[in-house]
């Protein structure tokens, strides 16, 4: 995938982050574009949401014949016996019981009682890009923080920016929230220092100066091809290979 096939529209002005006397980034306020604002950024622990790759246990208790495990495929969807393809990509356990619950009703079964548990999960992949040796994709075997995923991605270069690396994260809704992490705090192991802890999906960016570079990061990698999923950090990767 090539990025001038990638439609640009965004514009975002960021300002540097402030920075309390103990060296410790302070709270900055989220960055405005010509669409809107990002999103603040929550910390909180969203309910799962499932992506192809993954892999759920499918419950029918009012028909146990059909129970079985089923593996999201690339498109989305679930295959189920009796009533085909069931999309369910993006969706919490919750909401995919909900959706084959009312699949059922409307062709086969009287008011079923559905329960989707968590099976496996695809790959837990995350995008580094920017001022490291090896920018693109980096697969999470565990838990890990942003200073560790740069490390996966082979470090930092010379010119980069340590104190004012950004992560990207986008909300259940759509929205893409930002924050600026100090990481040259967390090389130092200074107390204090935010790590801050990744999901799927996320994306890393080390700039080269200031953290005004995301303008250009986002334009070309991430704006136009969101919502971001596993087969678009493939895409943003790919990209970003082919300009290194």
């Amino acid at each position: 995938m090539r990025v001038n096939q990638i439609g640009l529209t965004l514009a975002v002005s960021i300002g540097l982050v402030a920075c309390s006397s103990t060296g410790v980034s302070a709270p900055q306020p989220a960055p405005q574009w010509s669409g809107g604002q990002f999103a603040a950024w929550q910390a909180t622990d969203p309910a799962y949401r499932f992506f192809p790759g993954d892999s759920i246990e499918i419950i029918v208790h009012s028909a146990p014949e059909l129970n079985r495990t089923a593996e999201i495929g690339p498109d989305g969807r679930v295959v189920l016996p009796l009533i085909g393809n069931v999309m369910v990509a993006s969706q919490t356990d919750a909401e995919i019981a909900n959706t084959i619950a009312d699949v059922y009703a409307q062709s086969v079964l009287v008011s079923p009682i559905v329960e989707v548990r968590r099976a496996a999960l695809g790959p837990q992949n995350i995008v580094v890009g920017g001022e490291v040796t090896s920018p693109g994709l980096v697969e999470m075997t565990g838990p890990i923080g942003a200073l560790e995923a740069v490390m996966l991605a082979g470090g930092f270069r010379n010119s980069a920016a340590r104190g004012d690396v950004v992560v990207l994260r986008r909300q259940p809704g759509g929205r893409l929230m930002m924050r600026v992490v100090n990481l040259h705090d967390a090389l130092e192991a200074r107390a204090g220092a935010d790590n801050v802890q990744l999901r799927r999906h996320d994306i890393v960016f080390v700039p080269r100066s200031t953290i005004a570079e995301v303008t250009n990061f986002v334009e070309q990698y991430v704006y136009g091809i969101l919502p971001l999923d596993q087969a678009l950090s493939f895409a943003i990767a790919d990209a970003i290979n082919d300009n290194n």
